[in-house]
């Protein structure tokens, strides 16, 4: 699903959370749908902030 950007821009912590820590355990296809989950309903700013962390996470989690 494509976000509207018209939601409130809030992020659940507990999915955050989770995501966070499982994020290096999941295959590419979880990742993406995940990530468009958890940023579906924010602006364009705030989705490439988060996009931004998560592929920093996983690099930094592949290098161990």
């Amino acid at each position: 699903m494509i976000g509207t950007n018209s939601g409130p821009g809030h992020v659940d912590q507990v999915k955050y959370k989770k995501l966070v820590q499982e994020w290096g355990r999941l295959p590419p296809r979880e990742q993406a749908r995940a990530l468009q989950e958890l940023t579906r309903d924010l602006s364009p700013r705030y989705r490439e902030s988060i996009e931004n962390y998560f592929r920093n996470l996983a690099s930094a989690q592949k290098r161990g």
